[in-house]
């Protein structure tokens, strides 16, 4: 999975997610960690071949989510199925999604596929930041982002993806709301969990 450095760095810091070796109050460097990261993953995964690793770009995935979920499906050599299109339906339903409230994107996955995530960082970098990009993380301009571009152009989405953002912005109450629902079910299910027999009982 591939995606813009400054929206991957914006995320693990106002998420507050710990990666080894990054720094959450230097932007600069954790930009720099990302773009070092990178250049090996990706050179790792042009080693090995196309047959065995097929990068896919967030941004794209998220724009047109039809499109790149049956190219997936198909590298993956299985069978395509349409639900893999609406991911929140089998939220927290048995047999379905679980969430925990450790995981820091819960109130994403909860929600149908969409832009809102795709240019929170825009405005987000010091200016010094901003004006260095291209050499702070040059993986950017390698992997086809334009460091310059605030905010970038990923491209036009899919009327579906459209009409999810939308319906989201106007109803952000009620995704929080949903967002609290699933994760308390979640819990009050974790402590109905069976409790395995011990050896004794084994026949």
């Amino acid at each position: 999975m591939v995606r813009d450095g400054r929206a991957v760095v914006h995320s693990i810091i106002t998420r507050k997610v710990t990666i080894t070796g990054f720094n959450l109050n230097d932007p600069k460097g954790c930009l720099q960690k990302w773009s070092q990261a990178m250049e090996v993953m990706y050179s790792q995964c042009i080693h090995v071949g196309p047959n065995r690793c097929m990068p896919v770009y967030y941004e794209q995935l998220v724009l047109h989510p039809k499109l790149w979920m049956q190219r997936i499906c198909e590298f993956l050599e299985l069978p395509w199925n349409s639900s893999v299109l609406h991911h929140e339906d089998y939220v927290g339903k048995p047999g379905g999604i679980s969430l925990s409230k450790t995981e820091k994107s819960s109130d994403q996955v909860i929600k149908p596929v969409n832009m809102e995530a795709l240019i929170t960082w825009v405005g987000q970098y010091p200016p010094e930041v901003v004006e260095a990009m291209p050499r702070i993380a040059p993986m950017l301009q390698s992997l086809g982002y334009d460091p310059r571009a605030n905010p970038p152009d990923y491209g036009k989405p899919d009327p579906n993806v459209a009409d999810n953002s939308l319906h989201i912005k106007q109803n952000i109450n009620y995704w929080k709301m949903r967002e609290a629902e699933i994760l308390k079910n979640e819990k009050q299910n974790q402590g109905k969990k069976p409790l395995l027999p011990s050896n004794n009982d084994h026949r």
